[in-house]
């Protein structure tokens, strides 16, 4: 059975191109085609009639055009990686065309690659409320205002299946592009033995409460872009009231990889992020006595 083609993104440009011009040449000799017809059929008192139905016509052939259009998306979207991120997410066309297909696909010892029709159906990058960072020292955070950095990787962690799915971002050109997919065990990743204790640590209210420092530290940050702070104290029974207000999953974990350091086996911190809501919530869990810990909340 032979392949079906798949075009590259400059090919698929050109042809967007073509069938651009040919939609506007059809929309203008469709155009005269209404008002001739119009004027000759209704004679010149019915001309105010004739050019009303030329307008719908119009509407409806650039309803069409629409289609067509290509993606324009903001001049600095290339320059941060979050900024590019979610305008990834948020808008199809352009999502497709910062994929490199066909995008090749590693999954243990197996590869396979997806076509552009693949990806419909593969596609993990749907409305997501908010995405998480781990990370270990205050300096990673650092690394998301670089405008340096050339790789990157948003992680699908399936926590109760305890593999990870890895979608790797390269800025080639000066445009970030989907690379490759990589999948593995969480037990084989840096973050594993962490990502094991989580799994159970959001889905066990045993476990959870017994792994919970008592009182637990709750740093309330001010809205107003200030250094100020408040720190209070809440315990378990206060953190079970509360968790329900909280950005805590317990079946797939989307993790932003920008680079930053994993070598700390005792300390983790989950920074959730919120799409478009403001949403910015810290978790730290230290290891002690061979047990994790979660030990602060910053809000």
């Amino acid at each position: 059975m032979s392949k079906i083609p798949v075009l590259s993104v400059d090919l698929w440009y050109k042809n967007l191109w073509w069938t651009k011009m040919v939609a506007k040449i059809l929309t203008t000799t469709l155009i005269a085609c209404v008002v001739l017809c119009s004027c000759s059929n209704k004679g010149n008192n019915n001309t105010e009639a004739a050019e009303e139905e030329a307008a719908d016509s119009l509407v409806a052939v650039e309803d069409t055009l629409h289609l067509f259009e290509e993606v324009a998306p903001p001049v600095a979207a290339d320059e941060l990686f979050d900024d590019f991120f979610f305008n990834f997410v948020a808008d199809t066309r352009y999502q497709n065309q910062r994929i490199s297909f066909p995008l090749k696909v590693k999954d243990g010892n197996a590869e396979f690659v997806l076509t552009n029709e693949d990806w419909h159906k593969y596609n993990r990058f749907k409305a997501q409320e908010f995405y998480s960072v781990i990370y270990e020292r205050e300096g990673d955070m650092e690394l998301q205002k670089d405008t340096s950095i050339s790789e990157v990787s948003v992680e699908w962690v399936y926590l109760k299946d305890e593999y990870i799915e890895r979608f790797n971002f390269h800025r080639i050109n000066g445009k970030w592009m989907l690379t490759d997919i990589g999948k593995d065990e969480t037990k084989k990743t840096p973050n594993g033995s962490f990502l094991h204790f989580y799994s159970q640590f959001v889905t066990d209210s045993v476990f959870q409460s017994e792994s919970i420092v008592e009182p637990l530290k709750f740093v309330i940050t001010s809205e107003d872009g200030e250094d100020m702070s408040e720190t209070d104290e809440i315990t378990v029974d206060e953190w079970f009231k509360m968790q329900s207000d909280m950005p805590i999953v317990n079946e797939t974990l989307v993790n932003i990889n920008y680079g930053q350091t994993c070598i700390s086996q005792n300390r983790k911190n989950v920074l959730m992020k919120g799409v478009s809501n403001g949403l910015l919530m810290n978790f730290r869990f230290d290891k002690t006595g061979g047990k994790w810990k979660l030990i602060e909340i910053e809000n």
